[in-house]
């Protein structure tokens, strides 16, 4: 079969350097989803860890497709924040109110937007998403967020109640500490065995046909797999090819999609990644202000990714004084921003994975532990 012709192209009209955007941990500095849950949810900041720790195990360690594919923490909380009476409307009025926006954000996503075809793909609740657009003049139009409609489930007063219960039930549990290698095999603690069981009888089986199960079924999270597919999607839209993709992101459900664009030559950015993240990155990133990002991206956009090596390579005051770059202003920007200490900016190879992705991880939950929700009730 022919391969299609495109009259753009013909005519010199298209990009070939696009750029696609995870914004927690990059736009907006903390964890939405757990912010959210201590808000609204009695204990709900432990609830939502004990998910994410839930789901991660799961998916990651046991290889079980049963409940997660890598975001579903943000399924699971679905029908105890509907339990505790949060609607839509609460639930976007809290982020126009509350929604921390990373220093740079706003000036990062006006150069990309004016620059090259720019998207969003992120596991945030469309309400988080739509807030960010508002506080930083993102179009919505390039923004593909996790679905969840609360006002459309009703919930039966002994539900709610149950719900209510369990919340508290589970909140009694011990969340484990272990830390577990991917692809080997490993036993359990017994911590671990217990809130796994436990979340099981929730999940699986007490609130599998309900109502709350319901809810958790019209629910759609962007997760792992719906990172990756979402980029070929833009890559068959846009005709851009991976090596000319810029991903930045940090979440661990951005692995697969940073991997994707690491081997296929793009810039796959880990920004302030949490460790899973960075090992899928070709560059990590650890810093308090979004613009450092627009450096290295205009460079890309230039020279494309030896380019950006070649700049981590050599990050450093004196070098980025002196080197010649394709947008000077941008540079100088973030040199007045930064004058006594850079953002840590590294290039990522096998020999030094393990340590940058541990010191971004504890990067990442000092910085979201800064922005973090306090919550109202004991927690």
């Amino acid at each position: 079969m022919m391969d299609e012709v495109n009259p753009m192209a013909e005519m010199g009209l298209v990009h070939d350097k696009q750029i696609i955007i995870e914004p927690q941990g990059f736009l907006t500095p903390c964890n939405t989803l757990r912010n959210l849950a201590a808000e609204f949810i009695d204990r709900g900041a432990k609830l939502y860890d004990m998910f994410e720790r839930y789901d991660s195990v799961i998916t990651y360690i046991l290889n079980r497709d049963n409940v997660g594919n890598g975001s579903d923490a943000g399924k699971l909380l679905a029908p105890f924040l509907r339990a505790f009476e949060a609607g839509d409307y609460d639930l976007s009025k809290y982020y126009r109110e509350n929604l921390p926006v990373m220093p740079g954000a706003a000036e990062a996503m006006r150069y990309f937007l004016n620059t090259l075809p720019t998207f969003i793909d992120t596991r945030m609740y469309e309400h988080a998403a739509y807030a960010l657009c508002e506080a930083t003049d993102i179009p919505i139009s390039i923004v593909n967020a996790s679905t969840l409609e609360l006002d459309n489930t009703n919930l039966s007063r002994q539900t709610a109640r149950d719900l209510r219960k369990i919340a508290g039930d589970l909140g009694k549990l011990r969340i484990s500490k272990t830390q577990y290698e991917l692809n080997v095999p490993v036993e359990l603690d017994e911590d671990e065995v217990n809130m796994i069981s436990a979340l099981d009888e929730v999940f699986l089986k007490k609130l599998q046909k309900s109502e709350a199960g319901e809810l958790m079924q019209n629910t759609s999270m962007v997760g792992s797999n719906e990172k990756a597919y979402a980029l070929l999607d833009i890559r068959k839209g846009t005709q851009v090819d991976l090596d000319g993709t810029a991903y930045v992101g940090g979440e661990q459900s951005d692995f697969q999609v940073l991997d994707l664009v690491k081997d296929g030559n793009g810039l796959a950015i880990s920004f302030n990644g949490a460790e899973f993240a960075v090992h899928g990155s070709n560059i990590a990133i650890l810093s308090e202000d979004a613009t450092v990002v627009t450096v290295l991206v205009s460079k890309f956009y230039d020279t494309g990714i030896q380019g950006v090596f070649d700049l981590a390579d050599n990050w450093n005051r004196e070098y980025l004084e002196t080197a010649d770059f394709p947008d000077r202003n941008l540079v100088d920007d973030m040199l007045r921003r930064h004058p006594k200490k850079l953002p840590e900016v590294y290039r990522v190879t096998r020999d030094n994975v393990s340590e940058i992705a541990a010191k971004s991880d504890a990067f990442r939950t000092k910085l979201f532990k800064k922005y973090e929700k306090k919550p109202v009730k004991n927690n």
